[in-house]
C-alpha cells in the first residue's frame, strides 16, 4: 500500500503523480534522446530511455524494484497540443504484458481506456481537459523533457496515468536549473547547452544521470527474481511443507493460496501455530523487498526462531502472486483471507485448534486485529508497525515529512508543498479500489474490539507508521478493557526493523547493511508467543 509499503515504489515513484489546462501552445524544441540512470545511495534503482521529435515523445522506464516496465507513446499537433497518450505495462523484465492504458482529447475532455491483462477488463474513463499531456508512472525523464518544452516559468495541468482528474504542474527556470514542481514533489534539472543534465530530487534522496553512451551499460539487477527456495536446509529444526489453502471470497471464483508450514522437528503431536501476513503490495510469503534489499527475508527468520520454541509458522503468498491464485482485493478482503487460513488450520490433526496466532507487519497489522475481533479463539496477535491512524492521514504524515525535513527550501517554497499535499493525497487515494477502503478505514474502531492478547512491536525511526502509532493503539485497546497488551519500541530500527544509521527514510532503504531482523526482536516475539501459548488451552 502506498500509505505502508514497507518501501516498495519509494526509489523512483517521483513522478507515479503529476500533472494542469493548458492556455499556451508549448515550444517545440529539436528532437532530442538518451538514457537516464537512477541512483538511490549509490544503488542503481531504476533506468528510462525517452526520445523527443516535433510531435512525439516516447519514453521507457524500467523500474525492478516496483517490477515494472512501462513504454509509453505521447502525441502532439502541429501546435504543440496533445492529442494522444498510449503506454502498455510490462513486468520488469518485458516478458509479460500486464495492462495497457491509452487517452484521446476530445475536444475539453479526455477520454481514457484502460485494459488489464490479469482480469480481462476494460475501463472506460473521463476527466476535464485540456491538458499538456499524460504523466507515465515512474517516469523521471519528464522533469528534463517539461523543461525543455516550456521555455518560461508557468503553470500547466497533465493527468496522471489512470487517475480520473488532472493536476497542476509547476514549471519555474532559474539560470540553467529548471524546478519542476508536481504532487508536493520538487525534482530539479540543469541544461548546458540546450542539452539535459542531472535530475535530482531531494526529498526522496533520488539522482539520475544522463548515459554519456561512452561505455556499455551494465546490465540492470533486479529484472529477473531468483527461483524461490522453502525447503528447510539440512539439519534445520524444523520441516517444512508446501500447501495450498482454499478460499472462498464474497465475490468471484474459488482460488488457493500457497505457503509454507514449517513445523517443529520434535514436539507434541498437535504444535501451537503462527500465521504470518504481509504488509501492502503483492509480496511472497518470506515478505523480502527483491531486488531492493535482496536477503531481507523477515518471516522465514520468524519461523526458523520459532521452531526453536516449538512452535510452527504457515507464511503465505499474497493473492495473485508467487504460487497463490486471486485477484487483488480490499483490506477487508484480505482479512477474510485470514479468517478462512485460521479454520483450515484447525482442521488439521497436528494443529493445536486453541493455539493459534497472528502476526502482521504494516498492513498485516491493521488486518490481525480485524481477524481477532471476530476470532475470540485465537492466541492472540502480534503487531509490527500496525497502522492507529486511517489511510489518509498516514499518506499525509508521508507527503509531509519530506517537505518539512528538505533541506534548502525557504519557507514560502517549503509553505507552497506543504499547500499542496491534500490534493496529492486524493489523487492517490482515487488510483484503485484498495486505497479507498483503506483510506477510511479507522484502526481504533477496531482496536477497542479486541480482547485477544496483543503484542505491538514498532521502531522509532518508522516514517511509513509513525512510532507514536504504536503508543495509540496500545493506550487505546487497555482503556478499552484489554488486560493483556505489550508495547515496545526499539530505538534505531525502522518500519523494516532493520537498524539504520540515518534518519529511516525509505529512499534509504537501498543503502542499508544489515539486511537481518535484529536478534533482540526475535527473542521478544518468540518470549511473548511462549508464555501466551503456555496458557492457552488444547
Amino acid at each position: 500500500m502506498n500509505a505502508i509499503a514497507k518501501g516498495r515504489g519509494c526509489a523512483a515513484a517521483l513522478i507515479a503523480l503529476a500533472g494542469a489546462p493548458v492556455t499556451i501552445a508549448a515550444q517545440q524544441p529539436a528532437p532530442v534522446a538518451g538514457v537516464y540512470r537512477m541512483f538511490q545511495g549509490g544503488t542503481e534503482v531504476g533506468r528510462e530511455q525517452f526520445r523527443r521529435s516535433p510531435g512525439l515523445v516516447e519514453l521507457s522506464v524500467v523500474i525492478p524494484v516496483a517490477g515494472l516496465r512501462i513504454d509509453s507513446r505521447t502525441e502532439f499537433d502541429s501546435a504543440g497540443r496533445f492529442r494522444r497518450f498510449e503506454a502498455r505495462v510490462f513486468d520488469a523484465a518485458g516478458d509479460s504484458l500486464r495492462a495497457s492504458y491509452s487517452v484521446s482529447a476530445d475536444g475539453d475532455t479526455l477520454r481514457s481506456v484502460s485494459v488489464s491483462q490479469r482480469t480481462g477488463q476494460t475501463r472506460h474513463g473521463a476527466a476535464a481537459g485540456p491538458a499538456a499531456g499524460v504523466l507515465p508512472i515512474q517516469t523521471i525523464a519528464v522533469v528534463a523533457l517539461l523543461a525543455r518544452r516550456f521555455g518560461r516559468d508557468t503553470v500547466v495541468r497533465m493527468l496522471p496515468m489512470s487517475a480520473d482528474s488532472t493536476i497542476p504542474v509547476t514549471i519555474v527556470h532559474r539560470g540553467d536549473t529548471t524546478v519542476v514542481t508536481l504532487a508536493g514533489i520538487e525534482a530539479r534539472t540543469v541544461t548546458t547547452g540546450g542539452r539535459p543534465g542531472p535530475i535530482e530530487v531531494p526529498m526522496q534522496r533520488l539522482r539520475a544521470e544522463l548515459w554519456d553512451g561512452r561505455d556499455s551499460l551494465p546490465p540492470l539487477a533486479g529484472l529477473h527474481r531468483p527461483p524461490s527456495d522453502y525447503r528447510a536446509p539440512a539439519g534445520a529444526a524444523y520441516t517444512a511443507e508446501e500447501v495450498r489453502v482454499p478460499i472462498h471470497p464474497t465475490q468471484g471464483d474459488t482460488f488457493s493460496l500457497a505457503g509454507t508450514f514449517t513445523r517443529p522437528a520434535v514436539g507434541p503431536a498437535a504444535v501451537p501455530v503462527v500465521v504470518t501476513i504481509t504488509g501492502s503490495g503483492q509480496q511472497i510469503r518470506d515478505e523480502d523487498l527483491w531486488p531492493l534489499l535482496s536477503d531481507y527475508r523477515p518471516f522465514r527468520l520468524i519461523a526458523e526462531r520459532l521452531a526453536r520454541e516449538g512452535i510452527a509458522v504457515l507464511r503465505l503468498d499474497d493473492r495473485g502472486v508467487g504460487g497463490s491464485g486471486g485477484s487483488l482485493g480490499t483490506t477487508a478482503d484480505y482479512a477474510d483471507d485470514v479468517r478462512q487460513v485460521v479454520v483450515w488450520l484447525r482442521r488439521r490433526p497436528d494443529v493445536a485448534a486453541r493455539k493459534i496466532a497472528l502476526l502482521g507487519h504494516s498492513e498485516g497489522g491493521a488486518i490481525a486485529p480485524l481477524v481477532a475481533v471476530e476470532d475470540l479463539g485465537l492466541a492472540g496477535i502480534v503487531l509490527l508497525a500496525g497502522p492507529a491512524k486511517n489511510g489518509r492521514a498516514i499518506l499525509q504524515d508521508q507527503f509531509r515529512r519530506p517537505i518539512e525535513t528538505a533541506p534548502g527550501l525557504s519557507d514560502s517554497a517549503r509553505a507552497a508543498q506543504l499547500a499542496g499535499v491534500p490534493q496529492a493525497v486524493e489523487q492517490v487515494i482515487g488510483a484503485n479500489a484498495w486505497m479507498k477502503w483503506f483510506a477510511d478505514y479507522d484502526p481504533l474502531a477496531t482496536a477497542r474490539r479486541v480482547r485477544v492478547p496483543v503484542l505491538i512491536l514498532q521502531g522509532a525511526l518508522d516514517r511509513q507508521v509513525s512510532a507514536g502509532q504504536a503508543d495509540t493503539l496500545a493506550a487505546t485497546m487497555r482503556t478499552a478493557g484489554n488486560r493483556d497488551v505489550t508495547k515496545k519500541v526499539y530505538p534505531g530500527l525502522n518500519h523494516l526493523f532493520l537498524p539504520t544509521d540515518g534518519d529511516g527514510s525509505p529512499s534509504e532503504y537501498p543503502t542499508l547493511k544489515d539486511t537481518k531482523l535484529p536478534a533482540l526482536v526475535l527473542d521478544d516475539i518468540a518470549g511473548w508467543l511462549r508464555a501466551r501459548f503456555t496458557v492457552s488451552g488444547q
